[in-house]
């Protein structure tokens, strides 16, 4: 989607992760102010996927002008909660190449006071909290030369298993279809770690790169599904950390998506996912490291997560 687009025009998604470009600070690297939106959270935290996309339009905006306009890679570890309120995010070049691939340091910050930076003048690091690190790789794909090869790529789900289905957080935005077959069945029968889903946003907006990270990252997290039979009470999975790898420019306005989380101990799981566009086409790969940890260290009020598992038992009888 165009950087330029008209505010009539643009999406609730490109509202709340658009970023501004200030200026170049004292110590070389590249400033660009944004705000988190709280209806982008779940519970009370902005989607992991969600604070990507606003670190990935400031690189994308960055290298607009450049020959390396792709991302081809990412790699971000979360810190400490973004919350809903203004942040900057502070680009430091590590690796640059006139056509070759190019390397940043991408960081989000935030002051304790939620306060906006009005001026380069006024940047005081010490004043910032760290809130995601990323590591971004940036290329051309248009111009990507080398041998092509396939050895047992996972492949698109079918839409047998497919149903309309509504997200308790972000649902508002989204049109979803998902394989219920993983939800837990009873207090006693545990769900499967895996889900299966297509999601596109509501208004047509269409996929790009800047959304792709969302894709990878906005699902139901697989152990969620195992339900009280495994899970006691509500809880939260906070990323530490997230990978993906862009495999093609995004097209169409509906993604498939795959995720699994195969390794649970000790209440930490790794996630692996692949997206895929409306042709079949693999999109991105993605890896997650995250904890389960009680809904409170999320928030106080556990109405949607007791909501959300009651739809989930509810849909798993049907």
């Amino acid at each position: 989607m165009s950087i330029t687009q008209s505010t009539e025009e643009i999406s609730p998604f490109d509202i709340a992760s658009n970023t501004s470009f200030l200026g170049k600070s004292h110590r070389d690297t590249f400033i660009f102010t944004g705000v988190a939106s709280n209806k982008w959270s779940i519970g009370d935290v902005p989607n992991g996927g969600y604070v990507m996309a606003i670190i990935i339009d400031s690189v994308i905006r960055h290298f607009a002008e450049k020959y390396q306009t792709d991302p081809v890679a990412l790699n971000c570890f979360f810190f400490n909660k973004t919350i809903p309120g203004h942040l900057i995010v502070e680009i430091d070049e590590l690796k640059m190449s006139r056509k070759g691939y190019c390397v940043v340091r991408a960081i989000l910050k935030q002051r304790k006071d939620l306060q906006p930076l009005t001026s380069l003048e006024s940047y005081d690091p010490s004043e910032w909290q760290d809130k995601v690190q990323g590591i971004f790789t940036m290329g051309n794909m248009d111009n990507e030369k080398g041998p092509t090869h396939f050895h047992k790529n996972p492949q698109p789900p079918s839409d047998e298993h497919l149903e309309p289905y509504n997200y308790i957080f972000m649902g508002e935005f989204l049109n979803t279809t998902f394989d219920m077959r993983t939800f837990p069945r009873s207090d006693t029968e545990a769900g499967k770690p895996e889900v299966t889903q297509t999601m596109g946003f509501k208004d047509g907006r269409p996929i790009d790169f800047k959304s792709i990270p969302y894709w990878c990252d906005m699902f139901i997290t697989p152990p969620t599904l195992l339900g009280p039979a495994v899970l006691d009470g509500p809880v939260w999975c906070p990323t530490m950390q997230l990978e993906v790898q862009f495999k093609r420019k995004p097209t169409g306005k509906t993604i498939r998506g795959h995720y699994i989380a195969p390794h649970i101990i000790n209440g930490r799981f790794d996630i692996s996912g692949e997206i895929w566009n409306e042709e079949g086409e693999i999109l991105a790969i993605t890896r997650h490291q995250c904890l389960i940890v009680p809904w409170s260290r999320n928030s106080k009020d556990e109405g949607k997560a007791n909501e959300r598992l009651k739809v989930m038992m509810q849909k798993s009888k049907m």
